[in-house]
């Protein structure tokens, strides 16, 4: 696996961090090697087991509702004390859900039926903007959704919604938020487990979590799975290996450090359906388009990722007050990506016969990241301080090569597969390089039982790029300050008002006309008002919350009216919104999550036909119910019952309308689920049903020639053995 070398700043930060954090001197460790205890019996196995300290920001969860997290903040703070709309999905529920991407994972969480998942990557908004995807706090290279460094569920111990803008803390991003998965981990009195599950498109799928001490002052831990299935859609295939090692070294009683590597590898053919608007959302005089149809050619698409990556997380206390934290993390990824894909009707109004395109990409992708912190608790007078000081580093090298030409026709009512393309041209051939370097302070300060959070970042971007096809280079540099200004009162009934105020960037590449100067475009900005107010029942883990939000994204490109092939930055879109959620543990045996978003996203800047519209593929409502309930059949077996409903409210299906394909509407949807789980002795067998009624459903359509089909009913036997 060959690597770049990485640019000078980048290896001295983290061996900078690692000599701090491994020659300071003594003091307790806060890093979760060890954990909350619990009385596990032979016969009531938990969802986990646990010795010594309680829940940590990075630790394993007891049951459905978290009570802490460090995504807001990138402190250990509790929910309820949080300024801002954060929802934990726990591994309990992704086990008892039985998800493989995060579109399922995220799926009874207000705002996250808006994340759809593929064979690719994740796609679709959160508040209207396209979230980013993190990993243990450390951003991930996703150059587009097809091109994604994926996360695999298996392997986490918990995948956090941070909903809004955060570049205060993050730097560059979007300003939906970030979707920050936290990897699996070891620690003392670890539950471990082997399964094997089969069920629809013929899956077959192989798990194992397993883990322990290797001495006395290591512990280890190992998990993976062994995938081999098809998918709904013809000459699909969902086939996949991840293997995740990691290990935990406690240096002193002051120091830790952990390594987390892994590697996955995926193997699918027909990856997408680009279907026609005509026949799928809308009417079709020729009938509808089965939900299995594939406009790709069945034994020549292939879609073959593989991905490596380590990293590690340092942790030292200096002292009962100070504590640094090193966290960095190396990528590699490749794809070798062959596909053909349907760009509308030919004729256009025999709404029949599909023009087509013939790719193949194969990209690489490399990647450095690293964030180190110093946390610390300062008293002033009546004022109690959590300081954080943290410098970031991130960089990307990207190799991108596109071959692409017309393909043969395909009718999409009676397809008759076969067509080979023959050696495509070179379309495309770029190599780039993006750098972030980012400077941020933060102070939590509490005051008898306000809590004010007043965070401030300055970012340093660069993007270096090499058409390798005319040996042209371009270069562009982009600096800004964002920042965050939080109030929250915690009261004595577990009561939390909150307001916040933050605003993001993202560098918009390119520039303006020659007529116009040809200047570089400044980045986009964001700015987000949120207000909610959060309960959480004194001595329970539930959690319930209402938020209303208001996002503004401007410096939005749109077409150039005087110079064809150009941008301008006149464009400006708006959301705002209301998110209602609960995560109720009702008792040890019945649970209950509930959620709600209504939003109102609008272009209100543009110099096109899209002003005063909607979006493309963002739904104004969703909704979401799970309720699920324990109960004891003997005293060696226990029975869970659980079902949910899922509500994509309707959508947008054309996000460049115009006199000739104006914008119409995607229908809404429910989706319904069930899980029946019997738990004897150290033995599990769960089965799950999703979309139980088989609904037949669009999840979205971006334009008159990409609309997609969802998967209709699917249903999963899975045997686990636990101990």
């Amino acid at each position: 696996m060959p690597i770049a070398p990485l640019p000078e700043r980048a290896v001295l930060l983290p061996a900078l961090a690692t000599a701090l954090a491994l020659a300071a001197p003594a003091a307790q460790s806060q890093t979760p090697l060890a954990q909350p205890a619990s009385t596990a019996s032979a016969v009531d196995l938990p969802e986990l087991r646990v010795q010594g300290a309680g829940e940590t920001a990075l630790g394993p969860v007891r049951g459905i509702s978290a009570e802490r997290s460090s995504s807001a903040t990138k402190t250990d703070t509790p929910l309820i004390l949080t300024p801002q709309n954060v929802t934990v999905v726990t591994r309990q529920q992704m086990d008892l859900q039985n998800t493989s991407n995060l579109g399922q994972v995220l799926g009874y969480t207000a705002g996250g039926q808006g994340i759809l998942s593929d064979f690719r990557g994740e796609y679709g908004t959160v508040r209207g903007f396209t979230p980013d995807i993190y990993l243990d706090g450390l951003r991930l290279p996703v150059p587009v959704t097809a091109h994604s460094f994926r996360v695999e569920p298996w392997g986490m111990e918990r995948v956090e919604l941070l909903r809004g803008a955060n570049s205060g803390l993050y730097g560059q991003g979007n300003l939906g938020g970030i979707i920050n998965s936290i990897s699996k981990a070891p620690y003392r009195g670890q539950t471990n487990e082997v399964a094997l599950q089969g069920g629809s498109f013929g899956r077959i799928q192989g798990m194992f979590d397993v883990g322990g001490a290797a001495g006395e002052n290591v512990l280890w831990r190992f998990n993976g799975l062994v995938r081999d299935s098809d998918t709904y859609v013809e000459g699909g295939r969902d086939n996949r290996i991840y293997l995740a090692p990691s290990l935990t070294w406690r240096a002193s009683d002051r120091t830790s450090v952990t390594f987390l590597a892994s590697y996955m590898r995926d193997d699918a053919g027909i990856t997408g359906q680009w279907l026609p608007a005509y026949g799928t959302a809308l009417y079709n005089r020729n009938g509808v388009v089965p939900r299995d149809r594939a406009t790709g050619e069945p034994g020549w698409d292939r879609y073959h990722r593989s991905q490596y990556g380590f990293g590690t997380r340092i942790e030292h206390q200096l002292s009962d007050n100070w504590t640094l934290r090193s966290n960095s993390r190396i990528t590699y990824h490749e794809l070798d990506y062959a596909s053909i894909y349907a760009s509308g009707f030919s004729p256009a109004n025999q709404q029949r016969q599909l023009a087509r395109v013939a790719s193949y990409q194969n990209p690489t992708y490399r990647s450095f990241a690293t964030d180190n912190t110093a946390e610390g608790r300062v008293v002033t007078g009546p004022l109690e301080h959590t300081l954080l000081f943290g410098v970031d580093f991130r960089w990307t090298s990207a190799n991108a090569r596109t071959y692409s030409a017309a393909a043969g026709p395909l009718d999409v009512f009676t397809p008759v597969y076969g067509y080979r393309p023959g050696n495509l041209p070179l379309t495309a051939s770029t190599n780039q390089s993006q750098l972030q370097t980012g400077l941020y302070v933060q102070d939590q300060i509490r005051w008898n039982r306000w809590y004010l959070t007043l965070t401030g970042r300055q970012d340093f971007a660069d993007t270096s790029t090499v058409n390798n096809r005319t040996t042209g280079q371009t270069s562009q540099r982009d600096s800004h300050f964002t920042g965050r200004a939080a109030l929250l009162y915690a009261s004595e009934y577990g009561i939390s008002p909150y307001f916040s105020y933050a605003t993001s960037f993202l560098p918009a590449l390119g520039t303006l006309a020659p007529q116009r100067g040809s200047s570089s475009y400044a980045p986009t900005t964001g700015e987000q008002f949120e207000a909610g107010i959060k309960y959480q029942p004194p001595g329970r883990q539930s959690l319930y919350s209402a938020t209303i939000f208001q996002l503004t994204q401007q410096n939005v490109l749109t077409t150039d009216p005087l110079y064809a092939g150009f941008s301008v930055q006149t464009g400006e879109v708006r959301v705002r919104g209301l998110e209602l959620e609960a995560r109720v543990a009702v008792n040890d045996r019945l649970n209950v999550l509930a959620a709600w978003t209504a939003q109102d996203p609008e272009v209100t800047k543009s110099n096109t036909t899209t002003l005063g519209m909607r979006p493309a593929a963002i739904p104004a409502h969703t909704g979401a119910l799970w309720a699920d309930y324990t109960f004891p059949v003997t005293e060696e077996l226990r029975i869970t019952l659980g079902g949910g409903i899922r509500y994509i409210g309707n959508t947008i299906g054309n996000g460049a309308p115009s006199a000739t394909s104006p914008q119409f509407h995607v229908p809404s949807f429910v989706l319904g689920d069930a899980v029946v789980r019997a738990d004897w002795r150290n033995w599990r067998a769960t089965l799950n049903a999703t979309n139980i009624s088989d609904e037949k459903y669009v999840n979205a359509c971006y334009a008159y020639s990409s609309c997609s089909y969802g998967a209709g009913r699917a249903v999963y036997a899975t045997l686990g053995y636990r101990w």
